[in-house]
């Protein structure tokens, strides 16, 4: 959601951070495991990072779907709350849809653990099948003699680093600030459908010391 996708303890792409004026919370577990599929999730990550209105037949391009299959995943998402009905544009032959609000937050672990974890599965999943898809696109070109930039990102990049808590509360801000200032640099075109995608994933986890025996 800019992209503000977000939740507590788990969620589509980011812990809370900051209040926005129109945030959707959801603790139900059932509009949970609502979220545990690929193509619902694709539709959730557009919608709400867009913050632009969509058609299903825009929609089911971008997940490999049939308009009429992506139709029935935004009625059960719109059931739970997730996406509306937007008002036409154009000559209004097809209906539009939209996030409810410009943040999506996931309620705590606590609420329903499985639900959480059967929803992060997919979520894993997908990016994992994005990172196999550039791994083959990069051995391709490396076999078609095509030289990388000399910028290019590596593929998946993890790590440790030793911090203190204060120093850990600063390190997660000034990420998600960064993260935020070029999200907001984009603007309405550059949302649209065929607009340049770059997708990221981040997570901090503290170390968790198991008790002495």
């Amino acid at each position: 959601m800019t992209q503000n996708t977000s939740a507590k303890d788990a969620a589509p792409s980011r812990e809370v951070r900051r209040q926005t004026a129109n945030p959707v919370v959801i603790s139900d577990p059932q509009a949970i495991r609502a979220l545990a599929h690929e193509a619902r999730l694709e539709v959730l990550e557009e919608l709400f990072a867009s913050q632009s209105t969509r058609t299903a037949t825009e929609l089911a391009s971008r997940c490999n779907l049939t308009p009429s299959a992506m139709s029935y995943h935004l009625r059960a998402l719109e059931k739970y709350g997730y996406v509306e009905r937007a008002a036409n544009e154009g000559d209004g032959r097809e209906r539009r849809w939209k996030a409810a609000g410009d943040q999506l937050v996931v309620g705590t672990l606590s609420d329903s653990t499985a639900a959480k974890n059967a929803f992060l599965n997919v979520q894993l999943n997908a990016f994992r099948e994005r990172l196999s898809a550039e791994i083959a696109r990069r051995d391709a070109d490396r076999k078609a003699g095509i030289e990388p930039s000399p910028g290019r990102a590596p593929v998946l990049t993890t790590g440790m680093v030793f911090l203190r808590e204060e120093q850990r509360d600063e390190f997660v801000k000034r990420v998600y600030a960064l993260v935020d200032e070029y999200e907001a640099l984009a603007d309405p075109e550059e949302r649209g459908i065929d607009g340049e995608r770059l997708y990221y994933m981040l997570s901090f986890l503290p170390e968790i010391r198991s008790s002495a025996p």
